[in-house]
C-alpha cells in the first residue's frame, strides 16, 4: 500500500471519529455505584423488576448489584398470649394478657432510594430508567442529563459514588457482619397513649420527655389537677397516637 493511500485511510478513521461523538457514560467500563430515585413505596418494585430484567437479558457482567440499604432494628413490644386453643389469654378481670416481645424491625435508612452498581452506558441507563417506579438518576436532572458533542446529542453519566462513600455505607459489607441494635420505637416529642395497668395521669395521652433505650423506658409529660407532670414508664405500656 502507497504512502498516499496509507495517509487516505488514516484520514478516514480520523473522521469517523470525530463524528461518533460517544456518550460519555460509555468510556466508565468499570462497574460503580449509582443512586436513583423512586416514587415513594416503590423502591422494592424498583428493585424487583431490575433484577428480573438483567436476568431475563442475561446482562449479570453490567448489573453487579441491586440494593436498598436497610437497618436492623432490635425492639420490646407487648404482644397479646394465646393459650393451647389459640385464643388470647384473659385475666381474672376480662382484661387480656400481654407479655414484653422481642422483635426485629428492618427500615430502609434512604427511603426512596436504589443503589445500583453497574457499568454505566446508555443502553444500561435506558434499562434502568424504564423500569417502572424509578424517576431518574440522582445528580441528573433534565439541564444535565444531555448535551451536544459534536453536533451529536449525548447522555451524560451520573455522578458514581466514590470509594469513601461506599464504605462509609457500607455497600459492600458483608452482611453476616451486620450488627443488629436495640432502638425504642418512639422518640422525644411524639405522642403516645398510655396501655398499661398504671397511669398517673388523668388523660392517658401523653406527650414523649425522653427516651432511656438501655432501660427501655420513656419520660412522659402528662396533665394532673391541671399541671404538667413528668413520669417515668416502660416503653411497652405506652402506643402511638396515630
Amino acid at each position: 500500500m502507497s504512502d498516499v493511500q496509507n495517509e487516505n485511510s488514516l484520514d478516514t478513521v480520523q473522521t469517523e471519529v470525530i463524528n461518533t461523538a460517544p456518550s460519555k457514560s460509555e468510556a466508565v467500563q468499570k462497574a460503580k455505584w449509582y443512586i436513583v430515585h423512586t416514587y415513594s413505596g416503590y423502591e422494592n418494585k424498583v428493585l424487583t423488576t431490575l433484577k428480573q430484567k438483567v436476568e431475563n437479558m442475561g446482562l449479570q457482567d453490567q448489573f453487579k448489584d441491586v440494593v436498598i440499604p436497610i437497618e436492623k432494628v432490635r425492639e420490646i413490644v407487648k404482644k397479646k398470649v394465646k393459650g393451647k386453643d389459640g385464643k388470647f389469654k384473659k385475666d381474672e378481670n376480662g382484661n387480656f394478657i400481654e407479655e414484653d416481645t422481642e422483635i426485629i424491625t428492618e427500615y430502609k435508612i434512604f427511603p426512596s432510594y436504589v443503589f445500583i452498581k453497574m457499568i454505566m452506558s446508555d443502553d444500561n441507563q435506558n434499562i434502568v430508567r424504564s423500569v417502572r417506579g424509578c424517576t431518574g438518576f440522582v445528580g441528573l436532572n433534565l439541564m444535565n442529563a444531555t448535551e451536544k458533542v459534536g453536533g451529536v446529542v449525548v447522555h451524560n453519566a451520573p455522578p458514581a459514588l466514590t470509594d469513601d462513600e461506599v464504605r462509609e455505607l457500607g455497600l459492600e459489607n458483608d452482611s453476616s457482619d451486620e450488627q443488629i441494635e436495640f432502638r425504642s420505637r418512639f422518640k422525644p416529642g411524639d405522642s403516645v397513649r398510655i396501655i398499661g395497668q398504671y397511669c398517673p395521669f388523668e388523660d392517658p395521652v401523653c406527650v414523649v420527655e425522653a427516651v432511656d433505650e438501655e432501660n427501655n423506658s420513656i419520660t412522659v409529660i402528662g396533665n394532673m389537677f391541671g399541671r404538667k407532670i413528668p413520669a417515668d414508664l416502660p416503653a411497652t405500656d405506652v402506643e402511638p397516637v396515630e
